[in-house]
């Protein structure tokens, strides 16, 4: 399996982990305890490392391994400071609105989570394109 296929699966599947706890807050009344939604954030984070470690090595995939390695740690940690700073302005901008302003921000990257993963899954699917020839005046030699 592709690292770009690994990437946009976790993507789905973290976005779909996040979805869901925030609808296990909302069905428990903004209850955040650490029963049921606090294990779903979790397993999201540890499945979006993923996403973000396994895209990080796409982007570079012809690349020695050491630079892959480095490439995925920085996407990782990119995606953290993203993250963070999604979430910190969602919570500004709620001004105090419950729950609902305290999950604002993992609703966010959720939902952009889920739309990232579907749409580089669906790329996946179709079917490579076809070589092209080269062009230019030495192509003919």
């Amino acid at each position: 399996m592709r690292a770009s296929k690994i990437a946009s699966a976790a993507a789905l599947l973290g976005g779909v982990a996040w979805l869901t706890e925030v609808a296990l807050v909302w069905a428990n009344g903004g209850d955040h305890s650490d029963g049921p939604p606090g294990v779903v954030h979790l397993i999201g984070i540890v499945v979006l490392a993923i996403a973000l470690l396994a895209a990080g090595y796409a982007t570079v995939a012809t690349a020695p391994v050491w630079l892959r390695a480095v490439v995925s740690v920085a996407v990782l940690l990119l995606g953290w400071i993203i993250y963070a700073s999604i979430d910190t302005a969602a919570r500004g901008a709620s001004d105090g609105g419950g729950w609902l302003g305290d999950e604002l921000g993992v609703l966010i990257c959720a939902v952009v989570a889920v739309v990232a993963g579907g749409l580089g899954l669906a790329r996946s699917r179709s079917a490579p394109p076809a070589p092209q020839r080269a062009g230019g005046h030495r192509a003919t030699r």
